[in-house]
C-alpha cells in the first residue's frame, strides 16, 4: 500500500493519527510543514490533514483533492468547514469519534484494484444431498484457478468445513472468536487470522465450542469479503427459518445453489427447502446430483423445483474416496466433482444479481 500522508504539527494529534493508522494497516509519511509537501499532497493517495495546518494549506494554495481528511482534537469550528470545503475535503474527522472513517478510507485504498466480489451460498435439498463436498470442490477449484476464495461455514451441527479442507488443527480464529465484531473489518488482517489450506481461508466453527455468530456477524465478513474481490462460499443450513445468520447470508448471496440428488423423496425434501430460500432472495439455482440409482433426469428436478438448472454432478468415487483419506475433495482437478465446479465457476460470471449485504 502506498503510504498515508500525515500533515500536522500537533504532536498529541500526530500520535492519534499514526495509532490509527498503523492500526488499519497502513503506513505514514509525515510532515509537520506545509511549504513541504506539494509534491506528497499531489500524489499520496489518501491526506489527513491536522486542523492545526489546515489555514497554512489554505494560504499555500494547494491544490483540491478529494482523498483528503480534515481531522481535529474537538468538534470543528464553522469557519474549519469552509476552509476545508476551500481544499477540497472529503470529510472533517473530531478524534475520537471520527477514527472509523479513517479506516474506512485506508481499508479503501487496501482494497482498491480488485473487483467486486461474490456471495454463494450452498444449500443441501436433503439431509445428506452434498452442499458441503461441493463447497470445499468449488473453493479449491476456484483457487486452482488463481481466484482469492473464503469459505464460511454456516451451520453448526455440521462435521467442519475445515476438517473437509484438512485443516481443522491449523491455528487461527473460528467463529466463537468473532462473534463480537459488526460494521467494516480490514481485509488483509481477517485473511491473516483465518486458518488456510490449498490457498482457501477457511472460517469454521469450532467442535466443542457451539456459537452462532449471528447475522451482524456474519454479514460483516461477507462485506469485507466483496471490497476485497474474494469468491465467498458459505455452507448453509437447510433450516434457515431458526437459523438468522446464515438466513441474512442467503438473503444477501448473490445466487444461493440448492443441491438436490435425483430421485423423489430428495425432490420431495428440497421443495420445502426451496419454498423457504424463496422467501430470502430470487437467486436460487440448483444443482442436480446423479448416481446409478437415480430415477428423474436432472431437467425433471430443475421443473419440479421451479428453478434454473445451474449443473449437473455425477458419481465421483475419487473424491469420496479423497475425503475418507483426509483429502479436500477435487483437490487434484479431476473427476466428477472438479468437471461440475468448474461448470460452476463459468456459471458465475454471468451475473445473476446483486443483493446488498
Amino acid at each position: 500500500m502506498e503510504r498515508i500522508l500525515v500533515v500536522t504539527a500537533d504532536e498529541l494529534l500526530l500520535d492519534d493519527l499514526l495509532r490509527v493508522v498503523a492500526a488499519a494497516g497502513g503506513q505514514a509519511d509525515v510532515s509537520s510543514e506545509v511549504a513541504h509537501v506539494r509534491a506528497r499532497w499531489r500524489l499520496a493517495p489518501v491526506v489527513l490533514l491536522g486542523a492545526d495546518l489546515l489555514p497554512g494549506a489554505v494560504r499555500a494554495g494547494l491544490p483540491r483533492r478529494e482523498q483528503t481528511l480534515v481531522v481535529c482534537r474537538a468538534e470543528p469550528e464553522p469557519q474549519l468547514w469552509a476552509q476545508a470545503v476551500d481544499i477540497g475535503a472529503c470529510r472533517v474527522v473530531a478524534l475520537p469519534a471520527g477514527e472509523s472513517a479513517i479506516v474506512d478510507a485506508i481499508a479503501d485504498l487496501a482494497e482498491a484494484g480488485h473487483g467486486p466480489g461474490q456471495l454463494v451460498g450452498v444449500v443441501g435439498g436433503r439431509g445428506g444431498a452434498g452442499a458441503s463436498v461441493l463447497t470445499i470442490g468449488l473453493a479449491v477449484a476456484a483457487a486452482r484457478a488463481g481466484q482469492d476464495v473464503l469459505v464460511i461455514d454456516g451451520d453448526p451441527l455440521g462435521g467442519g468445513l475445515d476438517l473437509l479442507l484438512g485443516a481443522d488443527h491449523e491455528p487461527g480464529l473460528r467463529w466463537p472468536d468473532l462473534r463480537e465484531v459488526s460494521g467494516r473489518l480490514a481485509a488483509p488482517a481477517l485473511r491473516q487470522a483465518l486458518p488456510a489450506a490449498y490457498g482457501v481461508s477457511i472460517l469454521s466453527h469450532q467442535r466443542g465450542r457451539g456459537s452462532d455468530p449471528g447475522a451482524e456477524a456474519m454479514l460483516a465478513v461477507a462485506r469485507t469479503g466483496r471490497r476485497a474481490g474474494t469468491l465467498i462460499l458459505a455452507d448453509l443450513p437447510r433450516t434457515l427459518a431458526q437459523s438468522p445468520g446464515p438466513a441474512a447470508l442467503a438473503g444477501a448471496a448473490d445466487r444461493v445453489l440448492l443441491v438436490v440428488p435425483a430421485d423423489l423423496r430428495s425432490c420431495a425434501a428440497a421443495g420445502q427447502v426451496t419454498h423457504g430460500l424463496l422467501a430470502l432472495t430470487p437467486l436460487v439455482q440448483v444443482v442436480v446430483r446423479v448416481s446409478r440409482a437415480t430415477s428423474l433426469a436432472p431437467e425433471a428436478v430443475a421443473t419440479t423445483l421451479q428453478l434454473p438448472l445451474a449443473a449437473v454432478l455425477r458419481p465421483d468415487v475419487a473424491a469420496a474416496a479423497a475425503v475418507e483419506d483426509g483429502a479436500p475433495p477435487g483437490v487434484r482437478g479431476r473427476g466428477a466433482l472438479a468437471a461440475c465446479s468448474r461448470v460452476l465457476l463459468r456459471g458465475l460470471r454471468v451475473p445473476a444479481g446483486r443483493r446488498a449485504a
